[in-house]
């Protein structure tokens, strides 16, 4: 298995992304009330902040449904480039707001990207595996994606009891832009063209 992540660059790549964006970027999921009640004022038991989740499931639920209709034919390796920039724009701008109105659009957006991004991610690796290891690297992209986002959580919190949540997410929004440029994942030999 490691052989195939070495020999195939995109499906490393593909990898290597997902956990660095899901342990630094992801952070501020898990840590939303945080966010919420220190930035926003939003009170994380109220009906404003329940308000301010359901925004954000609504962007993901159309960044993921985009890539199967409206962003359909166009080419996912960019749509991953574009989204990780994407949520590095909208997350440093959520992580700096100070008021509750303009956060709830602004979590459709950041959500929009976050799973714009992971679905294109996702299909850009799957296609470039066989059925004969498609098993075993998905169960790689599991741990990835849902294993990192608690980890990266735990390390965070000293982290913000150091600092400030915003300083956390920012450093989160900061990795997402370092990763749009590193997610080159188009095939080396048409890359190179």
């Amino acid at each position: 298995m490691p052989r195939r992540l070495r020999r195939d660059r995109v499906v490393g790549r593909c990898l290597v992304t997902l956990t660095t964006f899901s342990f630094f970027s992801l952070t501020f999921v898990v840590q939303r009330p945080v966010l919420a009640a220190e930035n926003f004022g939003i009170d994380p038991k109220s009906s404003a902040y329940g308000l301010l989740y359901a925004f954000f499931g609504l962007g993901a639920v159309i960044g993921a449904l985009s890539i199967g209709t409206f962003l359909a034919g166009r080419s996912l390796e960019l749509i991953v480039r574009l989204g990780l920039g994407g949520f590095a724009v909208s997350l440093t701008t959520f992580a700096l707001l100070q008021n509750p109105a303009p956060a709830y659009p602004m979590a459709v957006i950041v959500g929009f990207c976050y799973f714009a991004t992971v679905t294109s991610l996702s299909t850009v690796l799957q296609s470039r595996l066989d059925d004969r290891v498609r098993g075993r690297v998905m169960a790689i992209w599991v741990m990835a994606f849902g294993g990192t986002v608690p980890i990266g959580a735990l390390v965070a919190g000293p982290l913000i009891d150091a600092t400030s949540i915003t300083l956390v997410v920012l450093i989160g929004a900061a990795v997402a832009a370092a990763l749009a440029w590193y997610a080159d994942l188009r095939d080396p030999g048409t890359a190179a063209r």
